[in-house]
């Protein structure tokens, strides 16, 4: 499970989403525009909603461990979207790059060096 942490609030949700959501929010930062997210996740009772989250340039969100649950949203419908989108805008390098689980190399480089603005 992860947090994506925007401002003060902390959205809990699979590792997959939250990966996708990271590296979409920084393709969309990088080329100046905006979109809106349903990022799965549970009230404080325990049942399962959507969150809206606002993503773009202005956007200062992060991604970080959250206790582990055994209901753990996995939507792969919504990663593949989400990686859909994230190379419609251009950033098919932030693709790999901000997954956590990726061995490639190149995803690698990126994490630990990213590149130097234009």
């Amino acid at each position: 499970m992860k947090y994506i942490v925007y401002g003060e609030n902390k959205v809990m949700t699979g590792d997959a989403i939250a990966q996708a959501v990271l590296a979409y929010a920084a393709a969309l930062g990088e080329n100046g525009t905006t979109d809106i997210v349903e990022v799965p996740t549970s009230d404080e009772s325990g049942v399962g909603v959507a969150a809206e989250v606002l993503l773009g340039p202005a956007s200062q969100i992060m991604v970080e461990p959250a206790p582990d649950d055994e209901l753990e949203p996995e939507d792969e419908d919504l990663v593949n979207e989400l990686r859909r989108r994230t190379a419609e805008v251009g950033g098919g390098r932030f693709m790999d790059a901000a997954s956590s689980h990726s061995d490639e190399p190149a995803a690698k480089r990126l994490r630990t060096d990213p590149p130097t603005p234009r």
